[in-house]
């Protein structure tokens, strides 16, 4: 009978039954130097056959709940391992992005240092306003002593066609060309 019902169902079968049907008896025990002996009206203490107690409440209850801390222990580990498995995902995917990340920041220190080396060769061959100033004023000496040489060139061969024109007996060049 008692095998089929749950625990909690033989507990309250147990409390909620009178004590003549569940067969017990109220014995008083009584201690006489070193033994024990109980005084039965009924029956002597000796006569008293073993019977195997069913599981009581105590027990059960003590089952129930080391079963129940066992479970919920199970499933919480359980829960705890899947709460770091993502966990540890989640970590791992940030420290791809990371990479990835430093990667691009490489990538750009690279090319700042390309063009900054550029530019440092372009400043080392172009020239300063200073020189350009100077350059300048250069141009406009040579500029000047060309002006100079010709306009000197020019006087020159006109006093040589002068020369010319007055050994020949002709009228002058110049003369000629107005007439003309």
């Amino acid at each position: 009978m008692f095998s089929r019902l749950s625990t909690s169902a033989r507990i309250a079968s147990t409390l909620f039954r009178p004590a003549a049907a569940v067969g017990r008896r109220f014995e008083s025990t009584v201690k006489v130097g070193d033994a024990i002996s109980a005084s039965s009206p009924s029956r002597p203490a000796q006569e008293a056959p073993k019977k195997k107690r069913p599981i009581g409440g105590f027990r059960g209850g003590l089952v129930g709940f080391l079963l129940g801390v066992t479970s919920a222990g199970a499933f919480g580990f359980v829960y705890l391992i899947e709460e770091y498995q993502k966990a540890t995902s989640l970590v791992l995917s940030s420290v791809d992005e990371l990479e990835r990340s430093s990667l691009k920041v490489r990538e750009y220190v690279k090319k700042i240092e390309a063009v900054e080396s550029d530019l440092s060769k372009l400043r080392a061959n172009s020239a300063t306003t200073q020189q350009l100033a100077q350059v300048k004023a250069d141009w406009r000496k040579q500029n000047d002593i060309l002006t100079r040489d010709h306009l000197e060139l020019k006087a020159h061969v006109w006093e040589i066609e002068q020369d010319v024109d007055s050994a020949l007996g002709r009228a002058s060049s110049a003369k000629a060309k107005k007439t003309n």
